[in-house]
């Protein structure tokens, strides 16, 4: 698989054999494990609030996504207990279709080891054909991970006038 493709299978520096896919509402009880399994960190990074537990409509959202409107992506490993879910990443278009909001999250011990990246890239590889013209994100301005991380993917730093704490990155896409 060549480093654009946005699905199918790879293999980490260590060996580790990984698959990137869309979500499928097949997916609801490990995306549930996923979540569960986040520190509380990583929940507050991503969720800017500790959840340990998906309601049934938010894990109905999270694996159901509008086609028209978004994608949903996950990582996988697979193991002795069947495929466990390493990562998420997804976007939503606003109604305009000039923008959308992305959000990523990588399982604490799967950190800095590319996944994000790869993540991050075939989200951007989906949107090519879209029409939108940027993305975005919402993140908390302590969250100095995902900070570095938006600005080595291209991604300029605005404040939020509303609310001092959080930042809105955006990558306008050619």
């Amino acid at each position: 698989m060549g480093q654009d493709d946005s699905e199918g299978t790879w293999t980490l520096a260590d060996g580790t054999k990984l698959m990137l896919r869309h979500i499928a509402p097949a997916d609801a009880a490990r995306e549930q494990a996923f979540v569960q399994g986040l520190s509380a960190q990583s929940s507050y990074f991503r969720f800017h609030g500790t959840i340990k537990d998906l309601s049934k409509k938010e894990l109905k959202y999270f694996t159901e996504p509008d086609s028209r409107n978004a994608v949903a992506l996950i990582v996988l490993r697979g193991g002795e207990s069947g495929e466990e879910e390493i990562g998420v990443a997804r976007y939503v278009i606003d109604p305009d279709r000039a923008n959308c909001e992305f959000a990523i999250v990588v399982a604490d011990k799967w950190q800095k080891r590319g996944i994000g990246t790869r993540l991050m890239k075939a989200l951007i590889s989906h949107l090519q054909a879209s029409g939108v013209k940027q993305i975005s994100g919402s993140v908390l301005k302590s969250n100095s991970a995902m900070r570095k991380f938006g600005k080595q993917m291209g991604f300029a730093e605005t404040n939020i006038p509303d609310d001092p704490s959080i930042l809105s990155i955006t990558k306008h896409l050619d």
